[in-house]
C-alpha cells in the first residue's frame, strides 16, 4: 500500500517546486504549449505537472523552443510577488507595528531607497485597515492595493511597479 501511495504522490511532489515558482502560469515548456489558453488552477497544475515530470523545460531553454527564452531574467516584479505570496501574514504583522524584517525585505525588493523606507513603513501602518481589512486578502489583490496606496503618496509613488 505504501508503494502505491508513493507512486501516486511522487509526481505531484516533484512538480511542487515548479508550481510554487510559477510567475504567471506554467512558464514555458510542453505543458504550457498543451494547456495554452486555458485558465484556472486545474490548467496551471496540469501544465506545471507536465513540465515537471517530462523535463522538457530544460530542452526548451537549451534550444529556445516550446515558448522558452534562455535569455529571460527573473524580474524584480516576480521576486516581489513570490515574496508577498509566501510572507503576507508576516508583512501584515510588521505593517501593524510600523516596521520589521519582513516589511524591510519587501521594501528592498521594491527598491525603496533607505531614506524612504521609514515613510513606507509609516504608510503601511497608517493604511493598515485599507490594506489588510478584508478577510479575503490574497497576495495579488494586496499588491494592487499597496500600489494604489503608494501612488497617493508623492514621495513613494516612484516605487510603484508599472
Amino acid at each position: 500500500m505504501k508503494k502505491h501511495l508513493a507512486a501516486v504522490l511522487l509526481p505531484g511532489l516533484l512538480s511542487f517546486p515548479v508550481i510554487s515558482a510559477a510567475d504567471s502560469g506554467a512558464g514555458c515548456g510542453l505543458g504550457q504549449q498543451i494547456w495554452a489558453g486555458q485558465s484556472g488552477l486545474a490548467a496551471h497544475v496540469l501544465a506545471a505537472t507536465t513540465n515537471g515530470t517530462s523535463v522538457n523545460q530544460w530542452f526548451g531553454l537549451t534550444f529556445d523552443s516550446l515558448g522558452c527564452n534562455a535569455n529571460g531574467v527573473v524580474t524584480a516584479q516576480y521576486q516581489r510577488n513570490l515574496y508577498v505570496a509566501n510572507n503576507l501574514d508576516n508583512i501584515a504583522r510588521d505593517a501593524a507595528r510600523g516596521g520589521g524584517d519582513h516589511l524591510r525585505s519587501l521594501a528592498q525588493l521594491m527598491n525603496i531607497e533607505e531614506q524612504d523606507q521609514p515613510a513606507f513603513f509609516a504608510v503601511t501602518q497608517a493604511r493598515y485597515d485599507a490594506l489588510f481589512g478584508t478577510s479575503t486578502v490574497d497576495s495579488q489583490s494586496w499588491l494592487a492595493s499597496l500600489d494604489k496606496t503608494l501612488l497617493a503618496e508623492p514621495d513613494l509613488a516612484k516605487y510603484v511597479s508599472q
